[in-house]
C-alpha cells in the first residue's frame, strides 16, 4: 500500500487504509478565448489552472466496536485540521499538495469492528509539489557581459525558480545594470545600481520578490519563471569587467 499522510495523521496505518484516491489527476485548465473578427473560431487568449477537489476512499478499522468509534473520532479530527500537506507515494518519491479537507462521509457496515470513509479535499493549486528543492543551475563562474546558461526544468509544471547572483569582483559598476532573461519568451528582468565587490542579488519568483544585499530592490521587467523543457537562462551586464557567481534552484511541480 502506497504511504498517505495528512499534515501528521498517517492514512495507511493504526487501523486506517486508503483504497483509492483521484489526487493523480490534473486540474481543470481555464481557457479564455476570443472570438475572431469576420472568421470562424477564436483565439486563445488566457489559460490558467484552476483550484483541484480530490477525493480519498478508504476503510476504518478496529478490534472491537468501541475502539473503533474512538478511531472514528481520532480521524475526524485529524481531517478538521485545515492548510495541511497531503502527502502521497508516487515514483519513487513523494508528492505534496496543500489541501483541506472539506467534507468527509464515515459510514458504519454490517461489521460492527469496520467502517468505510469517503473524503473530498480542496487543494487552492490544484499542483502535486516535490518535498526537496532541485538545482536548476549549479553554481557556475561567469566573465563575460553576456552568458545563455541551458537549464531543463523538470516536472509538468512551469518552474518559479529561485536565482541567486553573487558579484566577486567587478570594474566600471557604477549606474550599470544585471539583467537576467528567458531565451525562449525574452522576458527579462533588470536592476540598475552601483555594484561592487561582494553584492548579492537574489530573485524568488515564487515569493514575488527581488532583493540585493538582502534588502528589496527596484526592478524593471518581469520576474522570470521557466516553462517544463530545456530553456536557456540569460545573464547580461554592461560593467567593464566582472567575476560573478550564479546559481539557481526550483521546488518541481506536477499536474
Amino acid at each position: 500500500m502506497k504511504a498517505v499522510k495528512y499534515g501528521a495523521f498517517d492514512m495507511q496505518a493504526n487501523g486506517v487504509v486508503v483504497l483509492e484516491t483521484d489526487v493523480y489527476s490534473a486540474p481543470t485548465n481555464k481557457i479564455q478565448a476570443d472570438a475572431l473578427a469576420e472568421r470562424d473560431g477564436a483565439l486563445v487568449v488566457k489559460q490558467q489552472y484552476d483550484s483541484k477537489p480530490f477525493t480519498v476512499t478508504g476503510y476504518l478499522r478496529a478490534d472491537t466496536q468501541e475502539e473503533l468509534e474512538m478511531l472514528m473520532d481520532v480521524f475526524k479530527a485529524a481531517m478538521a485540521v485545515k492548510s495541511q500537506p497531503f502527502e502521497i507515494a508516487h515514483a519513487g518519491g513523494t508528492r505534496r499538495y496543500l489541501a483541506s479537507a472539506r467534507n468527509d462521509i464515515i459510514s458504519r457496515n454490517k461489521r460492527l469492528t469496520t467502517a468505510t470513509f469517503s473524503v473530498e479535499f480542496f487543494s487552492p493549486d490544484g499542483m502535486g509539489w516535490d518535498i526537496e528543492s532541485t538545482d536548476l543551475i549549479e553554481s557556475m563562474n561567469i566573465s563575460l557581459h553576456n552568458q545563455s546558461i541551458p537549464i531543463l526544468v523538470e516536472g509538468s509544471y512551469k518552474a518559479d525558480p529561485i536565482i541567486k547572483v553573487t558579484v566577486n569582483t567587478v570594474t566600471g559598476g557604477t549606474a550599470k545594470t544585471i539583467s537576467l532573461g528567458n531565451a525562449e519568451t525574452l522576458r527579462s528582468v533588470q536592476v540598475t545600481r552601483t555594484w561592487v565587490a561582494g553584492d548579492v542579488l537574489e530573485m524568488d519568483t515564487l515569493k514575488g520578490e527581488l532583493l540585493v544585499n538582502g534588502e528589496p530592490e527596484e526592478y524593471r521587467g518581469a520576474l522570470l519563471s521557466f516553462q517544463p523543457g530545456p530553456n536557456a537562462l540569460v545573464y547580461n551586464d554592461d560593467f567593464t569587467t566582472r567575476d560573478v557567481t550564479i546559481l539557481s534552484s526550483y521546488t518541481r511541480r506536477w499536474l
